[in-house]
């Protein structure tokens, strides 16, 4: 065989390889944008000491919520990794979640950098670019509480934590809008103009949108956009990278109390009465201990306000004549404890 033939052969195989192990990786890439995985992104807004405000986390809270995340095994993803992975494939962590901050507070700087940091995650703040003042001086207010300037902004982005996206140029239910594009465009434009790198995520003012909302925020260049509908977003086929639903993370106090295992309770239920104090929320009651597993003792998500609450569970099927119980109260998601009860005794019959 000729040398120029021989060539020409194996130039045509290592051709061949290239274009079979290219269609292999499309067909991966594609099979993994149509996979459906439950993506929970976490909607924050103040972090700080206020117990009256929903909207207020407390600091200890977060960081426990933190070290939770972490010790369950999660890994922040950002508005661009999950647009690369609907759109290309882009593989995600085995638990992925993704923490967002609505309106450019200052505590974000202050109180949930370094704890994020902590805590090896990221970040993404969503910002009013009308509120953002050009200097520490002129520091601007929203809702009465202060929020980041330009210089903190760059500064934070440079160190890697956060992430910017838009949320409105002055915070306007886009919704009720005729044309809602210039105040979004005008967003756009003032984080290109600061140099936010890549502002291709945009967040709904008030959660509220419709079609012309949506269609504006794909034509002003946003890739991405966040919703306020409390629940867990899941990727795949339909996936609305426009719409992402969240997990609104409640803030204030809360007190609980259990007050007593119920003398009423039949021979095929454990009674407990509790009491709760505090912000109105959406909580997952557990029950442990008596048999019960991690996927055996749970109620179905119910709200509670400032009142006494009756949660009943099927008593297990054997047992001892006082078997130990242990009530835990996690949120909506089953994301966060947030109450352990101590060990307390059923009088099995």
């Amino acid at each position: 065989m000729k040398r120029e033939s021989l060539y020409t052969l194996i130039v045509a195989g290592i051709i061949l390889a290239a274009l079979v192990i290219a269609l292999g990786l499309t067909v991966q890439r594609l099979r993994e944008s149509r996979q459906t995985r439950a993506v929970p992104i976490l909607m924050y807004h103040k972090i700080g000491d206020v117990a009256s405000n929903a909207w207020w986390v407390p600091t200890d809270v977060f960081e426990r919520q933190l070290r939770a995340l972490r010790d369950q095994g999660y890994s922040t993803v950002l508005p661009d990794d999950i647009a690369n992975h609907r759109k290309a494939g882009k593989r995600l962590p085995p638990k992925p979640v993704m923490i967002t901050f609505d309106d450019g507070y200052s505590d974000s700087l202050a109180i949930a950098e370094p704890l994020l940091k902590k805590y090896g995650f990221r970040a993404v703040a969503y910002l009013i670019t009308d509120a953002v003042a050009e200097t520490p001086e002129a520091r601007r207010q929203y809702e009465g509480v202060d929020v980041l300037t330009w210089p903190e902004i760059k500064a934070m982005q440079k160190r890697g934590t956060f992430v910017f996206g838009g949320h409105g140029h002055r915070h306007q239910n886009l919704a009720a809008m005729d044309d809602p594009y210039p105040d979004i465009r005008e967003c756009y434009l003032q984080l290109r103009r600061q140099g936010i790198r890549q502002p291709f995520s945009f967040c709904y003012p008030y959660g509220e949108y419709n079609a012309r909302a949506i269609e504006a925020v794909k034509r002003a260049g946003f890739r991405s956009a966040m919703a306020c509908e409390d629940r867990v977003a899941l990727t795949g086929k339909t996936m609305n990278l426009l719409a992402l639903p969240r997990v609104s993370v409640m803030g204030g106090e809360h007190e609980f109390h259990v007050n007593r295992l119920s003398a009423s309770a039949t021979p095929g239920e454990i009674v407990l009465h509790v009491m709760h104090t505090g912000i109105p929320m959406e909580v997952s009651p557990r029950l442990m201990g008596s048999g019960a597993t991690a996927d055996q003792g749970w109620l179905p998500a119910v709200e509670i306000g400032n009142g006494d609450y009756e949660w009943r569970w099927p008593r297990p099927a054997a047992g001892s004549n006082t078997a130990p119980v242990r009530l835990e109260i996690w949120d909506k998601h089953r994301l966060f404890l947030i109450f352990a009860g101590r060990t307390i005794f059923s009088n099995v019959r």
